[in-house]
């Protein structure tokens, strides 16, 4: 393929996607604490919820030490990322869990609730990068 059929390379919009997930995050676990409270089962929801932030902490680490590629080759970043993201929510949610013993019903319900939340996230911006770049920017 030569130079004028490649496509651009494209730099995913960092500042974006850390408020949007973040701000996913912060919603869905407000939710997700106020519904578990709700019903008796409060004792431990926070741990979920920090179980969470901690994953997304490590999928944008992730995702902010990608160069800048071609919008294609962004989708294994993405998998990469949730990979990392939901392996890290999970084993520091698990030893939580065991280590600590909050209620069940309380910690996994806001951990998957804000997991769930987070990848939602992370697809609405990703999805236009993956589709050929439409609200990114293109290096010079």
């Amino acid at each position: 393929m030569s130079q004028a059929q490649s496509q651009p390379m494209i730099r995913i919009p960092m500042q974006r996607l850390v408020c949007v997930e973040v701000l996913a995050w912060l919603l869905s676990g407000a939710v997700a604490i106020g519904v578990v409270g709700a019903t008796g089962h409060a004792n431990g929801a926070w741990m979920g919820a920090a179980a969470t932030l901690a994953g997304v902490l490590a999928g944008l680490l992730v995702v902010g030490m990608s160069p800048e590629r071609e919008s294609f080759n962004w989708a294994v970043i993405q998998i990469g990322a949730s990979t990392v993201r939901m392996l890290a929510t999970l084993a520091l949610g698990f030893g939580l869990f065991k280590s600590l013993g909050p209620d069940k019903v309380g910690f996994w319900a806001v951990l998957l609730l804000t997991s769930l939340a987070v990848l939602v996230a992370e697809v609405m911006v990703f999805l236009p990068v993956l589709r050929g770049g439409a609200g990114t920017e293109a290096s010079a």
